[in-house]
């Protein structure tokens, strides 16, 4: 009994260092497809017939352990940590960041959907810095957390328009900024020049929208198990749509599919695209629906149309002409 007792002692202490000692990874593993007409709930409305599936991939920490099964067995992909979190990002804070980013795509689904199924909507939405470059001017003149609220005198519509703006004038460009910061939101003026970064004209800040503010007519319910990130934006909003319209999706289809949908209807890239495929095959998806930017990280499939698209604009197209 000591023996053994001693003995599992021993191996404890020599497995433990694998699941606690931080590496500059994270492990995508793969996920489920998840039937979104048992987890959308649309008040007075029944989905037609058809299914489609979010797909999702299991985010595994950056351990030794993790590291060394995703090199091993099948179905799994090794991404730098920096892909995922901003340096000196904890795993708790990034947890923390992906559950906040589920309830935005939640919400900015419904906008999306709704407008396009022709629903008056309101809604307001804040360009928040959750990201500045070490050494870089954004360092130094904004905080993570402000929200831009006017650049050089003109409130921005898009994240792009902030881009398009800075990217106007060569390097090392003055610019007069209003932000809202901290808990009051009291705004802030602040004046900020662009530096080379990367070849272009940049601030070096990472800008997310959120919304600030929405009035959709129909409150929609979700009841998603286990999820979390933004890229569930795109299948939410289709969801959504084909309930509140009765439009049938390539005549009934299994669909399964990811994107990051922005509340202009815009479609952003994901991480975890060969993943969830895998997940929409197990589940016997006829049809995957991916960002256009994410259709090289993908193989063909026997017996899976794949259909990259831009927009949800373009995936209502594509996928009532299946």
């Amino acid at each position: 009994m000591r023996t053994a007792a001693l003995t599992a002692v021993v191996l404890a202490a020599i497995a433990a260092p694998l699941f606690l000692i931080p590496i500059p990874f994270f492990i995508f593993g793969p996920g489920d497809a998840v039937d979104l007409n048992r987890v959308i709930a649309v008040p007075k409305h029944t989905p037609p017939a058809g299914t489609l599936y979010l797909t999702d991939v299991r985010l595994f920490p950056g351990r030794p352990a993790y590291y060394l099964a995703a090199r091993a067995l099948p179905g799994f992909e090794i991404v730098p940590r920096s892909f995922v979190a901003a340096p000196n990002e904890s795993d708790r804070s990034v947890n923390r960041r992906l559950v906040d980013a589920m309830r935005e795509s939640q919400l900015t689904a419904q906008v999306v959907a709704e407008r396009a199924a022709g629903y008056p909507v309101r809604a307001r939405y804040a360009f928040v810095v959750i990201r500045t470059a070490a050494r870089s001017p954004g360092a130094r003149c904004f905080d993570v957390g402000d929200a831009i609220v006017k650049i050089d005198g003109r409130p921005p519509e898009h994240p792009d328009d902030i881009v398009r703006v800075t990217r106007s004038q060569p390097p090392g460009t003055l610019f007069h900024l209003v932000v809202e910061r901290g808990r009051a939101a009291r705004d802030v003026a602040l004046t900020c020049r662009t530096a080379r970064l990367g070849g272009r004209a940049r601030f070096g800040i990472v800008v997310e929208t959120r919304t600030d503010s929405v009035d959709v007519p129909i409150r929609v319910s979700f009841d998603v198990p286990r999820i979390n990130g933004s890229s569930a934006g795109l299948m939410f909003a289709l969801q959504i749509y084909r309930t509140l319209t009765g439009t049938v999706f390539a005549g009934g289809a299994k669909i399964a599919g990811t994107g990051v949908l922005n509340f202009d209807g815009t479609v952003g890239a994901i991480e975890g695209a060969r993943e969830k495929l895998q997940a929409a095959e197990r589940e016997g998806a006829s049809v995957f629906v991916l960002p256009a930017a994410n259709s090289r990280d993908v193989r063909r499939v026997a017996g899976v149309k794949i259909v990259p698209v831009t927009s949800f604009a373009a995936a209502l197209k594509a996928l009532e002409v299946l």
